[in-house]
């Protein structure tokens, strides 16, 4: 196993590194901000440390079921060299004596041809055995077919011989599925994890290996966030949907303010929220403070004159109606405003959700909005909860591609990209 560090502005440009001195295959273990030191160094910007691994071919359990296989190869090819041998000096014997001898005495069996034979059968069995174990450990899909319990021999369970290794794997496994489910993973989910784990198993695997391999693969099942990007065309729309109280109105308002602050945009606020006096008039307070334009929409049909006046502008957010995800009326009118420019503007949807929320409810809901809509998933209250295994589950439930957390009040900070590495180092129990 190779651990090394390796630094760059990015994670990305220090991971690149790393894979052009070891190869694609190097595993990212750790990564860290690095802050710059000596006289200067308030002038300079922090860099990104990562720690890479990599596997060495003889440490893999392939490789070395390789070296087998060439080595029983080779005893394969001395084997029928030492039958040929021997099959030539008989027929040599044979000619000399004589046909009248021959034909006297029995034919007699060449013992080393007899052996060789024998060896031969050996040694192709031995090949057929390796095959199969290469097959079973590393070829077989990630979701085997599974036996019934019936179908297993009780004889099997009784003669079977546990290793010290998997009995520490074993623990492992438990130790993985208590943490996880502690974090309010679901236990469908952390089943799915802790099979899939389980699958990566054999004698000469070290624990370090198969935790750094769960990581990666909870970080694959989160994905790639997918955030506000700018429009091709005319300004884009960047609608908030969800239930009540998740905090659509205040995100809106974090989110305008880095856009309009930080990268200097053209920003409109816009709400279709006509229900709730303050939702209206805490909007326009934000407006007002940004100094960028806001209109109250109330119909569908209203959308399309507001997007035309305001098209010069780089983004405009949509505060749409909070209501429950039983309430028919209200989501009918909500879907209208979502759709009512469908081919004429950029859109973007993002389904905010209350990270603290119990998973029952939020399946319901997204359930709700996937009829409606396709969406980006943005987590909010994650300050109001020691328990992020909502956004595993709901990612899983949905395959709908992260974006923005907030954990906080505070505008316009308290809102960030999603960061799938911070996420699953509380899941496994990090800080």
């Amino acid at each position: 196993m190779i651990l090394k560090k390796y630094t760059g502005t990015t994670t990305e440009e220090a991971l690149e590194a790393a894979r052009k001195e070891l190869g694609n295959d190097v595993i990212l273990m750790h990564s860290r901000e690095v802050k710059p030191s000596g006289l200067f160094s308030f002038l300079k910007k922090p860099r990104m440390e990562i720690t890479v691994a990599k596997e060495e071919e003889n440490d893999r359990p392939a490789a070395r079921i390789k070296a087998a296989e060439a080595d029983l190869r080779e005893k394969i090819a001395k084997v029928d060299k030492a039958r040929q041998k021997a099959e030539s000096e008989a027929v040599a014997k044979a000619a000399s004596a004589g046909k009248g001898d021959a034909s006297e005495e029995p034919e007699k069996k060449n013992p080393l041809q007899a052996e060789s034979i024998s060896d031969e059968a050996s040694v192709e069995k031995k090949l057929d055995n390796i095959q199969n174990l290469l097959e079973q450990k590393f070829m077989v899909s990630q979701n085997p077919p599974k036996v019934a319990e019936e179908e297993k021999p009780v004889k099997d369970k009784k003669e079977e011989t546990v290793t010290p290794a998997r009995k520490e794997f074993d623990s492992f496994l438990k130790l993985l599925y208590k943490t996880l489910t502690a974090n309010e993973v679901t236990e469908t989910n952390a089943n799915q994890l802790v099979e899939e784990a389980d699958t990566g198993f054999n004698d000469e695997i070290r624990m370090e290996h198969i935790l750094s391999d769960v990581y990666q693969k909870i970080i694959l099942k989160f994905g790639k966030p997918e955030c506000i990007t700018p429009s091709e065309k005319g300004a884009k729309l960047i609608f908030l949907v969800g239930p009540t109280g998740v905090g659509k109105t205040t995100t809106i308002a974090k989110l305008a303010s880095i856009l309009k602050v930080t990268e200097h945009k053209n920003v409109a606020m816009f709400t279709t929220d006509t229900y709730r006096i303050s939702a209206a008039e805490q909007l326009r307070t934000y407006a007002s403070i940004l100094g960028v334009p806001f209109a109250v929409v109330y119909q569908p049909e209203e959308l399309k004159e507001k997007w035309l006046q305001f098209k010069d502008c780089d983004y405009i957010f949509v505060d749409t109606i909070g209501h429950s995800h039983r309430n028919t009326e209200q989501k009918e009118l909500t879907k209208e405003f979502l759709h009512v420019l469908d081919g004429v503007a950029d859109i973007e949807i993002y389904l905010v959700l209350s990270a603290s929320t119990k998973y029952r409810d939020l399946a319901s809901i997204v359930d709700t909005y996937s009829d409606m809509c396709s969406y980006r998933l943005l987590f909010t209250k994650l300050d109001e909860t020691d328990a992020c295994g909502n956004l595993l589950n709901i990612r899983m439930h949905t395959m709908a591609p992260m974006s923005y957390i907030a954990n906080g009040q505070d505008v316009p900070g308290d809102v960030t990209v999603f960061d799938a590495q911070e996420t699953v180092k509380k899941l496994l129990g990090g800080h």
